[in-house]
């Protein structure tokens, strides 16, 4: 592969993310009057489908959901499909299981295998809620009848290394939610770039996720005794957003070091945020985290941990967060990332 030898390529390089960039976020205005109409705070609550908004993998959820280019293992096929071409090792299998409020139970999967210049990855995603109790307005506290909300989302991704440090892909999902007898299908994208500047392991990461057309329930709406019923359910839009960052290891000691990454967030129906995140390596086997996440009222602070330990020729890393959510009590999110080890060497 080529590499970026001369001050001016990369340049060129950098250039080129601006550039597609612009372009995505060019396509993204198309179905907008304007970037301004499509995202920010006047948006609030325009958007459907915010199960995708919620964060995948211990690691990153503790960095302050700062991950588009600090996620360089199996997790980072939610952040950044470009990612999956610079994790540790060949293959990768991913795990996460999230305890969210009200009980609701969310697990997320993927497996990932990369090659010299180009990788692929499967993931998947689920949301349950349980039995919840039917009401109406004549039995407030419940008919004795149940129904239940799940979600679940199916991504395909591919990836190319254009540049031993230049890698771009993009992930097709589908997304089902069913509500009761209602229900929601659609096909999103994500798309992403990662480069690797040539300073160490500096990076620089870009995605946008999550678009496509607007969702619309299928079938029409039940009929409501003094209410004039419409034939079709309301649309709303997917819940687009971009992500710029970057990352960088610094080295303290022989066997300490300090990850630093941040990103700015741009989603389509809530205000812009910054995301902060840091990971202190203590010897190659213990992390400890925290992240911070400006301009939310709940759910900014994070922290967390992570043990790596080698099994009969596995690398595994396991993976804890915590955040709180206010008047929602403490999410707590546990993964696992499971790397088979060719070279002897697992590093994260």
């Amino acid at each position: 592969m080529v590499m970026f030898r001369t001050p001016a390529r990369r340049a060129l390089v950098v250039l080129a993310l601006v550039l597609i960039g612009a372009l995505v976020l060019g396509v993204v205005e198309a179905r907008a009057s304007s970037i301004l109409s499509l995202y920010g705070q006047e948006n609030v609550g325009t958007a459907g489908a915010q199960f995708l908004r919620i964060p995948v993998g211990a690691r990153s959820a503790a960095l302050g959901q700062a991950g588009v280019a600090a996620a360089v293992d199996a997790s980072g096929l939610f952040w950044n499909p470009a990612s999956i071409m610079q994790t540790s090792g060949r293959r990768g299998l991913f795990f996460s299981h999230t305890e969210y409020t009200a009980g609701i139970d969310i697990e997320h999967a993927a497996y990932h295998v990369r090659h010299q210049d180009w990788g692929f990855g499967v993931s998947a995603g689920v949301l349950r809620s349980g039995d919840i109790p039917r009401t109406t307005e004549f039995h407030q506290e419940g008919t004795g009848q149940t129904f239940t909300a799940n979600t679940i989302v199916l991504g395909l991704t591919f990836t190319r290394a254009m540049t031993d440090r230049f890698a771009m892909g993009g992930t097709l999902k589908f997304y089902q939610e069913n509500l009761d007898d209602v229900s929601i299908r659609s096909m999103l994208m994500d798309v992403g770039v990662l480069y690797y500047v040539g300073v160490g392991d500096l990076r620089i990461g870009f995605a946008v996720k999550n678009f496509g057309p607007d969702l619309q329930p299928g079938g029409s709406p039940d009929e409501a005794f003094g209410y004039e019923t419409p034939s079709d359910y309301q649309s709303f839009a997917a819940p687009t957003s971009g992500s710029f960052g970057t990352a960088y290891t610094w080295t303290l000691s022989r066997h300490v070091t300090l990850m630093t990454t941040a990103d700015f967030h741009h989603p389509a129906d809530y205000s812009e945020s910054f995301r902060f995140g840091s990971e202190l390596g203590l010897g190659p086997a213990l992390r400890l985290r925290g992240g911070y996440e400006t301009n939310r009222d709940v759910g900014g602070l994070s922290t967390g941990f992570g043990v790596a330990v080698t099994r009969d020729h596995w690398g595994i890393n396991l993976d804890y967060a915590l955040r709180g959510m206010g008047a929602f009590g403490t999410i707590h999110m546990v993964s696992v990332d499971l790397m088979p080890i060719l070279t002897g060497r697992m590093s994260r």
